[in-house]
């Protein structure tokens, strides 16, 4: 069983609720809480000023109103699941988190925002963090679908799930239109967002989606590398828009993307970390990945900010 204890980063001694620890991949763990709501006051601010600076550094740019606002709103009460990722030293490189809900009355998982310092980027974190949430989560319930949404205005994050998990899985599609399920969902959830107005049903756009930003989300524009897709986010996402995200994972096909991964990986010498999906190319490699600092979720504040 995984560890509560052991932790050696000061901020995280003592807290009234402690974590989960265990190993994420080589090097790094992952402490995670499956109830924040138990966190006392002042264990809160803790994890909030460890949250508000690690996003400063994932992103290079200020998020500190933006943490204020989410911890002020009820974050802690609100999430289901937070994870911190833990370095070689026992300090803090990476988080993330989740939401369980129901959208049209189906199972869904709300991505959290989520993002890893650049140091420690290249070595697939947020890919493994992602599977674990979904492993947890799809696992649990095999005979039913699990959708996973969220928002992101990163290509490449939008790009990851779908070449990941197949084309068809993923929406929205530019060459094909919205299924009714999907369209509901979608509508649903951003509803629980405050963004219902602002949702586009065709293209699942949400204008203003960052409006609680008071600067850059970025310091830098996000690419991917490909270039129909980053001249598509160019064109149609403003600076604080958003593109809602559906994806469909079942058990079936959530093993098979694991089991596929960790044979590239051994095939390729690297040790397994799990994660991101990311599709095959025709000569059995991995697609490049481009490093960012959205983490597999992208930027995706959730759970009405």
């Amino acid at each position: 069983m995984p560890s509560p204890t052991r932790l050696q980063c000061p901020d995280l001694h003592d807290l009234s609720s402690p974590p989960v620890v265990g190993d994420l991949c080589p090097g790094y763990r992952v402490a995670r809480w499956d109830s924040p709501a138990d966190l006392a006051p002042d264990c809160r601010e803790r994890l909030h000023h460890i949250l508000r600076d690690l996003a400063a550094r994932a992103f290079a740019a200020d998020h500190s109103g933006y943490w204020r606002n989410r911890v002020g709103s009820g974050f802690f009460d609100q999430i289901s699941t937070l994870a911190l990722i833990l370095g070689p030293d026992g300090v803090p490189v990476g988080w993330g988190g989740y939401h369980r809900h129901r959208f049209a009355s189906r199972r869904a998982l709300y991505l959290d925002a989520a993002g890893v310092v650049p140091a420690h980027r290249r070595f697939g974190l947020s890919a493994a963090l992602m599977a674990r949430f979904l492993t947890r989560e799809v696992l649990a319930h095999p005979l039913s679908p699990t959708y996973v949404v969220l928002r992101t205005r990163h290509p490449a994050v939008y790009s990851a799930w779908r070449d990941g998990l197949g084309r068809h899985r993923v929406h929205p599609h530019r060459e094909r239109p919205l299924p009714a399920r999907v369209r509901r969902l979608a509508g649903d959830a951003a509803a629980w967002l405050g963004d219902g107005p602002r949702l586009d049903p065709d293209t699942l756009l949400v204008r203003d989606a960052y409006r609680m930003f008071d600067g850059d989300i970025y310091g830098v524009r996000p690419h991917s590398g490909d270039e129909r897709l980053d001249a598509y986010f160019d064109r149609e996402i403003g600076p604080k828009d958003a593109l809602l995200v559906v994806a469909r994972v079942s058990a079936p096909a959530l093993v098979r993307i694991l089991a596929g991964r960790a044979l590239a990986r051994r095939s390729t010498g690297r040790p397994p970390t799990g994660g991101r999906p990311r599709a095959a190319t025709r000569d059995g490699g991995l697609r490049p990945s481009v490093p960012t600092g959205a983490g597999a979720g992208g930027l995706i504040p959730g759970g009405r900010p």
